[in-house]
């Protein structure tokens, strides 16, 4: 039941116009066994957030892809053993270890403008919408998701990156978003 009750929160984040309820998540309450039975969409975008997070926490802007890809299959790995986990507190317990050397691509999430996201394809701009949402989030202590604050703040960083675009996306978020 506790899963139902939880896919059909999640399934809301993602559902257009999901009505005018008040509806929040404790992300620090998000167990292992939650975040396994998440359809992919929603996992993707849980997973986009937590990034977010902790690459503030850790101090990060940029995003390894490589990285990204690598710690989402681990903490699946993790979580198949570990169901009654938290995921919040398993990072937190366990800091980023440095990529191994060789090419990846990393995106420095702090020089992304409103015209490169604007620009980028609905899967970009979620990841990357949801990756800011979690940094911010992380930057005041706040490991709660509000549905419709997000649904605002993107709709207003949407407006007003579309009269701003060569300022940064993040400089967007911190002068529109509430």
């Amino acid at each position: 039941m506790r899963k139902l009750i939880f896919g059909l929160t999640f399934a809301a984040m993602i559902a257009p116009g999901a009505g005018h309820a008040q509806m929040t998540i404790d992300m620090t309450r998000v167990t292992c066994a939650d975040y396994l039975a998440m359809p992919p969409d929603r996992a993707d975008v849980f997973s986009a957030w937590m990034s977010g997070w902790f690459n503030q926490r850790f101090g990060y802007v940029s995003v390894g892809m490589n990285d990204f890809e690598r710690n989402i299959a681990s903490v699946k790995q993790w979580c198949t053993m570990n169901q009654p986990r938290t995921i919040m507190a398993a990072l937190e317990q366990s800091p980023p270890q440095p990529s191994p050397a060789g090419a990846q691509v990393k995106i420095d999430m702090s020089l992304i403008t409103c015209k490169q996201y604007l620009a980028g394809d609905a899967k970009a701009q979620q990841m990357i919408s949801y990756w800011m949402s979690g940094y911010f989030r992380a930057s005041k202590g706040q490991p709660v998701f509000d549905f419709q604050r997000f649904a605002n703040n993107k709709r207003a960083v949407a407006s007003y990156c579309k009269k701003r675009g060569g300022e940064t996306l993040m400089s967007a978020i911190q002068k529109s978003a509430r």
